[in-house]
């Protein structure tokens, strides 16, 4: 399981130092942060039915449950996800179950946005009827900046909130549509690996196809694998206020009669973002291997529709103008140390950023991978296997040190933030979601 976020089962020597006495007014100003608390650290409604429990904030003077979602975790750290697919319904496929009975334990992780914290109660202001009261302190590390939520369990059913941030439908053709306030994402069937079509704020589908395409050298002899050779089926997903989890069984197809093992691969999407990860096992050291294999990733985004649109990344000042065709600006680009990209167009923005260097808690890792941008801004470049002739603009990153990699696991994903009204500036904002998380303090 892969969780790119705000987290505090890293944070464990601050999450369970004293709360130390703070102002009741809520003074942190961060919108776009979604909070995750491990269940170990909640000390009191921990082993609490989740049925039971409801989150609550209080702003302006009231007091009312804000969304959330607990979503359950089992001993080997996989989330227990309770819907199936509907094409799997004519199939010996069970929903997974936790072995707590229901019950919220240490595995388990609550999730809400940080844009519904609000102000610091007193206990004598607690919700009527709980038995039972977790305050949750939220900190900016940056200036100090504190607002709170409390969980909180009932004997019966509690009082819940109905927003509902992101949305899950199946349609009849099996097609997957997720939906938000920021973005609508379609997977087709088949082809769930990764999104056929995305809008953004009601703009045109702006997405050809998600590229990866793997380059290989065995002793000097060629193969190439891309995106085709990749098949993945929804088996299991949840779909919660907060976000929904969609699991695929996904393999690689080597020739026409040999393909690998399935493996599991999930994604996450919030109402503002979005979460792809890759988690790669090395069984054996690639550095044996080095005097004979030569390996060339390339993994981007081709869209469509974007003329007119601007792009900006972390390797260079400058803005670059989509207009299908490369000027003396964009070949100019240099690619080195690629990390992030920004795209502004007139329905709202976006920003993709390629994390090579973190584990699914938030805690650095130890690995040779390297990025470099991928740019190309041509309508009349091709680029096979694509559903739409061009590159208009193709934005991704070449990937480099996969020979390096050492024995273990490693992990590389992509976040992709939506943003409503695009301000200069503004991406530092998302990109503290990563570089700067908020930190967490139980009581």
């Amino acid at each position: 399981m892969l969780l790119p976020s705000v987290d505090s089962g890293a944070k464990e020597d601050q999450a369970r130092a004293a709360c130390p006495s703070a102002q009741k007014k809520k003074t942190l100003t961060r919108q776009e942060d979604y909070i995750i608390v491990r269940g170990r650290e909640l000390r009191k409604t921990r082993n609490e039915k989740i049925s039971n429990l409801s989150l609550f904030s209080s702003i302006a003077g009231e007091i009312n449950p804000i969304p959330f979602q607990v979503d359950e975790v089992n001993p080997e750290g996989e989330w227990v996800l309770p819907m199936i697919s509907p094409s799997f319904k004519d199939r010996p496929i069970e929903p997974d179950r936790d072995d707590d009975d229901g019950h919220l334990d240490e595995n388990d992780e609550l999730v809400f946005m940080v844009r519904d914290s609000g102000d610091r109660l007193a206990p004598d202001h607690y919700p009527p009827g709980a038995v039972a009261v977790d305050e949750i302190r939220l900190e900016d590390p940056i200036d100090g900046a504190l607002a709170w939520v409390y969980l909180c369990s009932f004997s019966g059913k509690p009082p819940l909130s109905d927003v509902d941030y992101v949305i899950y439908q199946t349609l009849l053709d099996k097609t997957e549509q997720i939906t938000s306030s920021n973005f609508k994402i379609i997977y087709s069937p088949g082809l769930s690996n990764s999104p056929s079509s995305m809008s953004i704020r009601g703009s045109k589908n702006i997405l050809d196809r998600m590229k990866f395409r793997l380059q290989i050298k065995i002793l000097g002899i060629p193969f190439s694998l891309d995106e085709n050779n990749f098949s993945g089926e929804l088996s299991l997903y949840k779909d919660g206020p907060i976000r929904v989890i969609r699991r695929i069984r996904s393999a690689i197809q080597l020739t026409k009669t040999f393909r690998t093992p399935s493996a599991a691969i999930e994604s996450i999407l919030y109402n503002n973002v979005s979460i792809v990860p890759v988690r790669i096992k090395v069984l054996v050291s690639m550095k044996w291997f080095k005097k004979i294999l030569r390996v060339k990733t390339r993994v981007g985004a081709d869209f469509q529709n974007m003329h007119g649109w601007q792009v900006l990344t972390n390797v260079d000042p400058r803005w670059l103008q989509v207009d299908g065709k490369m000027d003396e600006t964009e070949m100019g680009v240099k690619g080195e140390g690629f990390n992030w990209f920004l795209a502004k167009g007139p329905e709202g923005a976006f920003i993709i950023r390629a994390v090579l260097d973190r584990r699914p808690d938030g805690s650095f890792q130890e690995s040779p991978l390297k990025a470099s941008l991928y740019y190309m801004d041509d309508d009349t470049r091709l680029d096979p296997p694509e559903s739409v002739p061009g590159e208009s603009p193709q934005i991704g990153y070449w990937m480099d040190g996969v020979q390096d990699l050492a024995k273990g696991t490693f992990y590389v994903y992509a976040v992709m933030y939506f943003i409503k009204n695009y301000q200069e500036g503004i991406e530092a904002n998302y990109l503290k979601i990563l570089d700067q998380p908020i930190k967490l303090c139980v009581d």
